[in-house]
């Protein structure tokens, strides 16, 4: 399954998330949201207007990782992302 992970090179979430991912012979595309002026525009407009983020808008909190499916789905459920790649780690992300 080809996937898009969404986050930060300094972001502990996101870091353990890919290791787990490539540790588990997974390779996703890693969009290093702080990489690029552009990509943290496109992510905080997606932020700023996705259901996806009604929990976490004014918490703080960014919102890494953010997970981009196969078939274009975007989703911050990690276990859930974990247990489709039958990846068993779901305690690590709960």
């Amino acid at each position: 399954m080809a996937i898009k992970v969404y986050g930060s090179n300094t972001c502990p979430g996101t870091l353990a998330f890919l290791n787990l991912l490539t540790t588990n012979h997974v390779m996703p595309t890693f969009i290093n949201v702080t990489g690029s002026i552009a990509l943290l525009k496109e992510f905080i407009t997606f932020r700023d207007t996705s259901p996806l983020y009604d929990g976490t808008r004014g918490t703080g909190a960014i919102g890494f990782p953010l997970v981009e499916l196969e078939d274009g789905t975007r989703t911050r459920d990690i276990p859930a992302v974990l247990k489709s790649l039958g990846i068993e780690a779901e305690w690590y992300f709960k």
